[in-house]
């Protein structure tokens, strides 16, 4: 047996997390992936962020042998974060149709990078009918209730500038996916007395505006203000934002609280904001 080397790998980068690297996905080789990763003698390594599979140079003749009778590696791809397509641009598919992306659309981005859609971000032009081959093809019973986030699938090609050639350097076996982080407007509800104030939300950075849209009353006949963000604003893994609540006074303003909590993902819902189905956080100050 020989050194192992690379035939491809891939990453998917995400918006929504600090260091750009996706979490918590898993990578599910379907049965002739599988079965076509031991025939050919590949190895397969994965992790919650990407997938990359390994050749013995040794034996690569084998490789090529299969490389020409059409090989192709096919994985479906979970993720263990139920809230993924709540942070993630296109969202959630139409029910028939499920991202797929594969190595016959290459786009470069600024950076030289190959990423496997068309454009700078995954968009719904990624989306493809589930009823359709390959997909049609791909998938089982068993996807139709527990559906993967996306299908990648690599064709490995055994061609003078295919992955199965000694010609083809390291940039060109590293392929990538880039998702955006979705946005949401961050409604602030200011319940008991403070509602009653001349109070406002001031960012320390001076990023993010916000504005006054009237008073609600919750369930349980509570009075709340609420200050809604003047823009949608990306949903991140870890918010930096540095928010205030302030209040305007005769004697000059005043800090009545020194950092609100930012918005979390888990209290994020789908409502009208100026007569569009947009996201929105809720947060809660007594």
């Amino acid at each position: 047996m020989g050194a192992y080397r690379p035939l491809f790998s891939i990453t998917i980068e995400h918006d929504y997390f600090s260091g750009h690297g996706c979490k918590m996905l898993e990578f599910v080789p379907t049965g002739p992936c599988t079965a076509s990763l031991r025939n050919a003698g590949l190895l397969l390594k994965s992790s919650e962020s990407g997938v990359a599979v390994y050749f013995d140079h040794d034996t690569i003749d084998i490789l090529r042998l299969h490389a020409a009778d059409n090989l192709t590696l096919t994985f479906k791809v979970f993720s263990k974060d139920p809230n993924f397509l709540r942070y993630t641009v296109p969202g959630a598919p139409p029910d028939q149709s499920i991202l797929f992306f594969d190595n016959r659309i290459i786009t470069p981005d600024a950076a030289g990078k190959q990423l496997l859609h068309r454009g700078t971000n995954v968009a719904e032009d990624s989306w493809m009918d589930m009823a359709i081959d390959p997909l049609a093809s791909i998938l089982d019973r068993k996807d139709l209730f527990v559906k993967p986030v996306f299908i990648v699938q690599m064709n490995i090609d055994a061609n003078a500038q295919g992955l199965c050639s000694d010609q083809v350097d390291e940039a060109a076996r590293k392929f990538f996916i880039r998702f955006g982080a979705n946005r949401t407007f961050w409604n602030y509800y200011i319940l008991g007395e403070l509602s009653k104030r001349a109070i406002y939300i001031t960012d320390l950075d001076n990023t993010v505006q916000f504005k006054s849209i009237g008073n609600v009353t919750l369930p349980g006949q509570r009075e709340a203000l609420v200050l809604q963000s003047s823009a949608a604003i990306p949903m991140q893994e870890h918010s930096r934002h540095r928010l205030q609540l302030r209040e305007s006074g005769n004697m000059g303003d005043k800090v009545l609280i020194k950092r609100l909590p930012n918005a979390s993902i888990e209290q994020t819902f789908s409502e009208i904001v100026d007569g569009k189905m947009e996201n929105v956080s809720e947060i809660f100050v007594n």
